[in-house]
């Protein structure tokens, strides 16, 4: 037998456990294909091993585990978002005058490693983790892997594109506002958002310490879940972790499960082609069959506490995260657009801040009374449209507000979530383009939802496949 290229987690165990293929030829073949595929996006990475080190690192897992029982990432490549710190790689945050070279490596990523996975390189995000869109990097803008017109999303925007070009198994990054979900479906991947302070952020730069969420993007929900696995666990170093006791609930639905979708006010907001294959996946969604009811509930919560995220002294956390480099060197070294938004930051008071602050505790509550007494699971396009790169050139802001409206209230009110590709709809070149919804539930429900979408995905529009040669 021969190994046929699949980077899925399961494809390369079975590869691995017959003999068609090693990691050190995976290592090869993978290295070929980030060269090959830089040739297409040179903007995907920041930092790439050197193939030496990642031969190295690859031959002596197959001398470490010769005829052993293997550990469950055994020669799984994987990329990590350049703000999480890997030893001896500069962690730069999409910011060189920010850059250190990291002296330890997160716990997230020595998790994955000790485990068997096999580094490839940091990638590129939008600075200091800010936007959804992309393009706010001065290594460059990386593109969707569908058309090269259209954005990748962002912040974790190397991550996703290291993923769907087929270089990496799976991409650990972060979502704050959505930084995960919205490159997830602008490139046809699975994106995992878990728990809000189940996995440990020591070791990552944070954008707004208490919304952010280190996350996973994959190409499969099976995938994903395997790398979750791996790196959720109770880090008490980390003052933000979560005791497992959050997780005792069981990974179970009622036999009819209630979901909610957005108001049509909202909705409205979507492009034609995106209603046009939401209206589609709904319907499928409805149908008696699928064993899901749509339920009447109160949005009202969770639209207000969208608006918190961005609208309000929330986002002078970010003031916070990077208050000794702000305070050395100014905002004239950053993108225009992130020096603007750290610039409106600069006039909230302390009292706006505890307003705002028990303003979302109030949304909070609500929206836990949702849950308990409407809902089982909240489902929203994962986005309103698919942004391309000229028109973000034009309006560097306006796509941030904009592409965030199904996604920046998760964090806040203490849901996990999973976006998932379903559908595809055809763009003005005629070519056919990812849609993606998200499945959204109370915190604990992580395994719940993964099932939750592995049940729905067989019985909702298919997306097309992206020409990533």
């Amino acid at each position: 037998m021969t190994w046929d290229g699949d980077l899925t987690i399961p494809a390369l165990r079975e590869s691995y456990a017959n003999g068609a293929t090693t990691p050190s030829q995976v290592v090869e073949a993978v290295l070929r294909r980030v060269g090959e595929y830089a040739q297409k996006d040179p903007a995907v990475w920041i930092d790439i091993v050197s193939a030496s080190d990642a031969l190295a690192r690859a031959k002596e897992l197959e001398q470490a585990y010769e005829g052993e029982e293997k550990p469950r990432l055994f020669g799984v490549p994987f990329s990590v978002k350049n703000s999480i710190d890997v030893r001896a790689f500069k962690t730069t945050v999409a910011c060189p005058s920010f850059a250190y070279t990291a002296q330890e490596t997160a716990p997230v990523v020595q998790r994955c490693l000790d485990e068997g996975a096999i580094l490839i390189g940091t990638t590129n995000l939008e600075q200091f983790a800010t936007g959804l869109t992309g393009h706010r990097s001065p290594y460059g803008t990386p593109r969707s892997v569908f058309d090269h017109d259209y954005t990748s999303g962002g912040s974790s925007s190397g991550s996703a594109v290291s993923v769907a070009a087929k270089l990496v198994s799976f991409s650990i990054g972060s979502d704050t506002a959505g930084s995960i979900r919205l490159p997830a479906v602008y490139n046809g991947l699975v994106g995992m958002k878990p728990t809000m302070y189940s996995v440990s952020t020591r070791g990552v730069v944070p954008a707004s310490k208490t919304a952010d969420c280190v996350s996973v993007l994959a190409t499969t929900v099976g995938d994903a879940r395997a790398a979750l696995e791996v790196i959720r666990w109770y880090d008490e170093e980390d003052t933000l972790a979560r005791p497992y006791s959050v997780f005792d609930q069981l990974p179970s639905w009622p036999k009819t499960i209630h979901f909610g979708i957005p108001p049509a006010k909202l909705l409205a907001k979507l492009s034609e082609p995106y209603g046009r294959v939401w209206e589609q996946v709904l319907s499928r969604l409805r149908a008696p069959e699928s064993g899901l009811r749509e339920s009447e509930f109160d949005y009202s919560p969770f639209e207000d506490a969208n608006a918190i995220m961005y609208g309000s002294s929330f986002v002078t956390q970010r003031l916070v995260s990077f208050d000794d480099y702000l305070k050395q060197h100014g905002t004239s070294q950053l993108h225009p657009a992130v020096a603007a938004i750290f610039e409106k930051s600069k006039g909230f008071t302390a009292v706006q801040a505890y307003q705002d602050q028990f303003k979302l505790l109030g949304y909070k509550r609500r929206v836990e009374r949702e849950f308990r007494d409407h809902l089982d699971v909240l489902i929203v396009p994962t986005t309103v449209r698919h942004w391309k790169v000229e028109e973000v050139d034009v309006d560097p802001l306006g796509g941030n507000f904009e592409l965030g409206e199904f996604t920046q209230f998760a964090n806040l009110v203490d849901l996990c979530a999973i976006a998932i590709p379903v559908g595809s709809w055809t763009n003005d070149q005629g070519r056919a383009m990812p849609f993606g919804i998200t499945l959204l539930a109370p915190a604990g429900r992580d395994e719940a939802l993964m099932q939750l979408a592995e049940r729905l995905l067989p019985n909702l529009p298919k997306i097309a496949t992206a020409d990533t040669s």
